[in-house]
């Protein structure tokens, strides 16, 4: 199908990325496209209060972490408040070294039902918010390089007077979302209580007077607590997190996944 005609002076971005990963795989994206016009980090929860419109001068940026192979459920709510009305849009899943799964289609799905146009897809690589013996410190230079490059691919498909819309590999219906007990973070008397922790928390589902305490209903084993505690605090101390991990580390653990693009 072909995309409709717009101008296309700016450039926006908007994602969630509780350890980081995807900001950074986003940065460079829009690093090698220019300037950013506007900037939506909806990580924590106050940033997803409010609808967001844009309209058909836009190319819109959305990049998401990939939870189980899927958009996190955290996030479609919110994305009902997004419109379109024409965007381009690029679309970014980064994953842990393991598999992307459906959550590009998934995402891009979302989106096309809101009035955007698909111009361009990747998933990208990040440490795995588990371990860090999982992709450990990507993206790296390399990724950086390559979503650099991505930019430069998007820039010449829109000057491309004959735009078509990317198909995006993954499955339909999707892959079907786990659901089992609950499994929080513990927290260690080494706590200084700085409270990086509650201010970071995509949820709130710490609490900002008892940094011990952490609402099971909330959490969504993002790590951003464990990521960002200063003093190693938060941990898991659950056997079943640690099973996870070692199948992840056995089986994904030595292969370099590589960036997949569509465009």
């Amino acid at each position: 199908m072909k995309l409709k005609e717009g101008k296309l002076n700016r450039i926006k971005t908007i994602y969630f990325s509780p350890t980081g990963t995807t900001k950074r795989v986003i940065k460079s994206i829009s690093m090698g496209l220019g300037k950013v016009d506007k900037e939506y980090d909806i990580t924590l929860e106050k940033n997803r209060k409010n609808p967001i419109e844009f309209n058909i001068d836009d190319l819109v940026i959305f990049g998401v972490p990939v939870y189980s192979g899927r958009v996190p459920d955290l996030l479609l709510d919110f994305f009902e408040k997004i419109t379109g009305n024409g965007s381009k849009a690029v679309f970014v899943a980064v994953y842990g070294n393991r598999d992307y799964d459906d959550a590009l289609l998934e995402l891009q799905n979302i989106f096309k039902n809101k009035g955007f146009q698909t111009l361009a897809s990747a998933a990208f690589i990040g440490e795995h918010s588990y371990t860090s013996e999982l992709a450990k410190k990507r993206p790296d230079e390399n990724d950086e390089k390559i979503a650099v490059n991505f930019a430069t691919l998007i820039k010449d498909k829109i000057t491309d007077k004959d735009l078509k819309e990317v198909k995006i590999e993954g499955n339909y219906p999707y892959k079907e979302k786990k659901v089992g007990e609950q499994i929080i973070p513990e927290t260690k008397n080494s706590c200084i209580e700085c409270g990086i922790c509650a201010e970071n928390c995509p949820t709130t589902a710490i609490d900002f007077n008892d940094y011990y305490s952490i609402d099971k209903e909330k959490c969504i084993r993002c790590c951003s607590c464990i990521k960002k505690c200063p003093v190693d605090a938060k941990h898991f101390n659950d056997h079943r997190i640690e099973n996870v991990k070692r199948y992840l580390i056995d089986n994904f653990g030595e292969e370099r996944k590589e960036p997949v693009i569509f465009i």
